[in-house]
């Protein structure tokens, strides 16, 4: 597997890459964040190199995106290994969210034929593929902002980013 970091205007994100496709495009709020966040991939004996040339497709759509440019990461390939069969099929459902929409979590569950709310949630919250499946869009049935694992100011930044208008 191979990684890089990527900056943007509101700090870094670390990319992970296998033969598959994007393991993971993860937020670092920290300078010592790239060594917690490789871990997990270390801890399971995963064999990780830096190189930055493997990434050229994700940094030119991130690019796109970051530049206000409407970008679904569809061309994007995609390993959703790290998942559960159930947190893959939220992360699926919510990539399918258009560019500067939002939904809800009742909505994402509804579209699974699910009743939990509260299980697409936490199925969110272990999203690895920041952006890429857009749980940013996903907001409370009142409106609200819900959670981001990646923390609410960076979830304003991004629905701003989209145009999306932000509750008051």
């Amino acid at each position: 597997m191979f990684f890089t970091t990527y900056t943007f205007p509101e700090g870094k994100l670390l990319f992970v890459k296998g033969d598959k496709g994007l393991v993971l495009a993860h937020y670092l709020r920290t300078p010592d964040g790239i060594e917690k966040a490789l871990k997990p991939l270390h801890d399971s004996g995963m064999s990780l190199e830096h190189q930055d040339e493997q990434f050229a497709q994700e940094k030119r759509l991130f690019d796109r995106y970051f530049d206000g440019k409407q970008e679904d990461f569809e061309s994007l390939p995609l390993d959703l290994y790290l998942g559960t069969p159930y947190q893959r099929r939220v992360w699926q459902a919510t990539r399918k969210i258009p560019f500067g929409k939002v939904a809800t979590y009742k909505d994402v569950a509804q579209k699974l034929r699910s009743q939990g709310y509260q299980s697409v949630g936490q199925a969110l919250h272990r999203n690895p593929l920041i952006i890429v499946v857009p749980c940013h869009r996903v907001i409370s049935a009142d409106g609200s902002l819900g959670g981001f694992g990646a923390g609410l100011d960076l979830k304003r930044y991004l629905l701003r980013l989209e145009g999306i208008p932000l509750p008051s």
